[in-house]
């Protein structure tokens, strides 16, 4: 079953989206259609570990948020997979999306034709996207995380905290067995941390610089196989 989150911060316009969604959709396709008002709705919709397949993202947020396009960057890489449309009232924002990964730009008021084309090509696009899920165990419970919306890892201890969207889950595992569920897009940065390179926005000689502003440790020792690990990654998003 496939997840299509709706983004828009205007109630009626998010409600007009989610009803055409539902009568555009692909034929015989199983999806569920989730709608979001806003970038913490969104946070703990992912924090809950949901993937999501197609994300439809209204451009204009309100003054002081993060910008559709922004969210896109922020949270949805190239390796998440995700299918990104984005929907605008303007045509002011058209040359902007090319700063991300995005299968169609919609203009207000949507075009059920074109939001037809729009989602046939996300959902075409999705069977080549590789998800990745990290098993862990929260309290007495199994937990399954979208690898590609955790930001790092971090040991102390005998316990591994997992930052993941807007939330962090505690559970006792070593690094290393942790480590060995993850893709290359993982990199062993510090004794200590685990870092995913999908977010890191740039490296110095003893630390990483995430896209949100934290700063992880980098070890003398791992220095030059987090730059190789970092150099490679970047190859393969291009």
């Amino acid at each position: 079953m496939a997840i299509i989150v709706v983004f828009d911060d205007d109630a009626t316009s998010l409600t007009h989206t989610h009803a055409l969604v539902e009568a555009c959709l692909p034929k015989d396709t199983a999806a569920t259609i989730l709608d979001v008002h806003s970038i913490s709705e969104l946070l703990g919709l992912m924090a809950k570990g949901t993937h999501v397949d197609v994300l439809i993202t209204d451009i204009m947020m309100p003054e002081g948020q993060p910008s559709g396009i922004d969210v896109v960057q922020r949270l949805f890489p190239p390796s998440s997979g995700t299918q990104v449309i984005y929907v605008s009232g303007s045509l002011e924002q058209a040359t902007e999306v090319y700063r991300t990964d995005h299968v169609y730009f919609l203009l207000k008021p949507l075009d059920p034709n074109r939001l037809r084309d729009a989602l046939s090509r996300a959902f075409a696009a999705l069977p080549a996207a590789h998800i990745l899920m990290l098993r862990i165990k929260v309290g007495h419970k199994e937990q399954l995380l979208n690898a590609s919306s955790i930001r790092y890892l971090e040991s102390s201890l005998h316990k591994v905290f997992v930052h993941c969207g807007a939330h962090t889950y505690e559970t006792y595992s070593r690094l290393d067995d942790l480590q060995s569920q993850l893709s290359d897009s993982f990199s062993r940065c510090h004794r200590s941390y685990l870092v995913n390179l999908a977010f890191v926005r740039s490296l110095s000689d003893n630390t990483l610089l995430l896209h949100d502003g934290t700063e992880i440790p980098v070890s003398r020792r791992r220095a030059r196989q987090v730059q190789h690990d970092l150099l490679t990654f970047l190859a393969t998003q291009t």
